[in-house]
C-alpha cells in the first residue's frame, strides 16, 4: 500500500498480499483510516480490538474481517511481542473481472450494512487452506515468468469462493461488543447526519453530554479526534461521489462543507490533490 492523505489508503497495485508477523506493524499504527478498495484481514496470532463505525471486536484466531472500499477500520494491538496476519486489499475492478452474471464475488462483503463490523471465523482446517492460497498468491504477485497475473487473479478468485462460502454458511455470528456505546452512538448520529451541523454543541444538546468529554471517549476509543474523523468521514463521501460524476461544487454542500474554499483546501490537505484533478483522475 501507499499512504495519500491523512486518513485515506490508496492501493499501489490492483491486488496486494501480506503474510505480516509482529515486525510489519500494521498501517497508519493507532488511527482509523480507510481505502479504495477490499480487504480481507485474518488474524493468525495476537491479541487486537478491531473496530469499525460503530462497532468493536476482540479478535481469536481464524477471524476473518471483511472490509469494504471507503468503510473506516482500525486495528488496536494489544499484545506487541506476537502479531501474525494476512492481509488481502484488492480494487472493485479487479472483482467485475473475475465475477460472472452467475457469481458475484462481491457478495460476501454486502451481508451487513456499510460501517459495521462483518466478519467469519474459520476452523483450523480453514485457516489452513486459506493461508497455503495466501502463501501461493503473495508469491505469484511478486514473481515475473509467464502467466503471473493470470495466476494471481486466479488465486484471488479461489480465496474469494471459499470465503463466500464460508459466509453464506455462517451469515450471522453473535459476539461481545467492546466499543462504549456513546462512542457507537455518536458514529451513528454522525452517519445520520453528516451533512449537517456536527459542532460539539450539537452534539452536546442531542445527548445530554459534555462535548469535551464525547470528544475525549472518541479518541480514548478510536485514536483521533471528533472533528478529524467527521471531517476524514465527510472527505471519504466526497471520493464517492466524485467517482460518480457529481460537480465538486454540489458535492461541497453534499458532504456538509456549505463552503467551497475550505472544502477544495480540506480535500487537497487530506487526499493530495484538488476535488476537480481527483474526478478527472477517477472518470476517465
Amino acid at each position: 500500500m501507499q499512504v495519500y492523505g491523512k486518513n485515506f489508503v490508496v492501493l499501489e497495485k490492483d491486488i496486494l498480499c501480506e503474510c505480516k508477523n509482529i515486525d510489519v506493524p500494521i498501517l497508519n499504527g493507532p488511527i482509523i483510516h480507510n481505502h479504495d478498495g477490499y480487504e480481507l484481514y485474518l488474524l493468525l496470532d495476537g491479541k487486537v480490538n478491531l473496530y469499525t463505525e460503530g462497532e468493536g471486536k476482540i479478535l481469536e484466531r481464524g477471524d476473518l474481517v471483511l472490509i469494504k472500499p471507503y468503510d473506516f477500520h482500525h486495528a488496536k494491538i494489544l499484545q506487541y511481542d506476537k502479531y501474525d496476519r494476512v492481509v488481502i486489499n484488492f480494487k472493485d475492478s479487479v472483482l467485475d473481472k473475475i465475477s460472472s452474471d452467475k457469481t458475484d464475488l462481491s457478495q460476501c462483503f454486502n451481508q451487513t450494512p456499510s460501517g459495521r463490523l462483518h466478519f467469519a471465523h474459520l476452523g483450523e482446517e480453514e485457516i489452513q487452506r486459506f493461508l497455503s492460497s495466501a502463501v501461493a498468491l503473495s508469491e505469484a504477485l511478486n514473481d515475473t515468468a509467464f502467466g503471473a497475473d493470470v495466476l494471481s487473479k486466479a488465486l484471488l478468485t479461489q480465496i474469494l469462493v471459499m470465503i463466500n462460502r464460508c459466509v453464506t454458511v455462517s451469515p450471522n455470528i453473535e459476539f461481545m461488543g467492546i466499543m462504549p456505546k456513546l462512542v457507537s452512538d455518536t458514529f451513528a448520529y454522525i452517519e445520520k447526519h453528516l451533512a449537517e451541523d456536527l459542532s460539539l454543541t450539537t452534539l452536546e444538546k442531542h445527548f445530554q453530554y459534555n462535548g469535551t468529554y464525547i470528544s475525549r471517549c472518541f479518541r480514548k476509543t478510536i485514536g483521533i479526534t471528533l472533528q478529524q474523523y467527521i471531517i476524514a468521514k465527510r472527505i471519504a463521501l466526497a471520493q464517492q461521489y466524485l467517482r460518480q460524476g457529481i460537480s465538486p461544487c454540489d458535492v461541497c454542500f453534499m458532504t456538509g462543507f456549505n463552503n467551497y474554499s475550505n472544502f477544495s483546501r480540506t480535500f487537497l490537505q487530506q487526499i493530495g490533490i484538488s476535488p476537480k484533478k481527483y474526478q478527472l483522475l477517477h472518470t476517465k
